[in-house]
């Protein structure tokens, strides 16, 4: 269990915990006004959670195919102040029908192609991208997004520069992009990218460097802060 300012996370029955990564993409994901959000592979339902406290006029739905995940979320989601703001649904993506589009979309994809795997099926449905490729999440997150929505995404380096390949195919540029070292003299670990069909000219990505000193840095302070209780 995992308790934020204005919610609290279950875990037990979710492959992948909460952890700082995913946290990060939380913080950093951003519209303007949006009206509704859609997050593709919830798990716990952690960024939907933090989507909607952000964003107190938002509705979030939540796709979820895991069925010890979507145990968790659902009960996260019915035990938080925004209950009536988030929908699960357990099924997977490609499976999805709405007739809407969406003004953020996010997700903490599957990342491991044609890798090894693990002997846990929980643990390969969360990591390894044989049941969503990142040109299907692509190709989905592009047909989904409204024509000014954001798209949030959040992948190690190597696996970041082949979704931006095929976010490109589908028409879908980079707005802004986030490197996450633990550490200055660390080499990036993840990258947090945004993504809309109006992309901005970027001269370089920001970086963030989350341990200072061996305690939480001053930028990662800052965008966790109304989350985290220890801030």
């Amino acid at each position: 269990m995992f308790r934020f300012k204005q919610f609290t996370v279950h875990q037990e029955n979710s492959a992948m915990k909460v952890c700082t990564d995913s946290c990060l993409l939380g913080a950093l994901a951003a519209a303007d006004q949006p009206a509704n959000a859609l997050d593709i592979g919830t798990g716990t339902g952690l960024l939907s959670l933090m989507l909607a406290q952000r964003y107190p006029a938002l509705y979030v739905d939540a796709v979820e195919i895991d069925p010890g995940a979507a145990t968790d979320a659902r009960h996260n989601f019915a035990h938080s102040p925004f209950a009536d703001r988030l929908e699960l649904y357990e099924c997977a993506i490609q499976d999805f029908e709405t007739p809407e589009t969406y003004d953020l979309i996010i997700s903490n994809p599957p990342f491991y192609e044609n890798r090894l795997k693990s002997p846990d099926a929980h643990k390969n449905i969360a990591h390894h991208a044989t049941g969503l490729s990142f040109k299907e999440l692509a190709a989905l997150s592009a047909r989904l997004l409204s024509p000014s929505g954001i798209l949030w995404i959040l992948l190690p380096p190597f696996e970041m520069t082949r979704f931006i390949q095929e976010a490109g195919i589908n028409a879908l540029g980079v707005k802004d992009r986030y490197i996450l070292r633990h550490n200055a003299g660390k080499p990036a670990f993840r990258e947090v990218v945004s993504f809309s069909r109006r992309p901005a000219e970027i001269s370089s990505p920001h970086e963030i460097i989350i341990y200072e000193n061996d305690k939480y840095s001053r930028i990662f302070a800052e965008l966790l802060r109304d989350y985290y209780l220890i801030f």
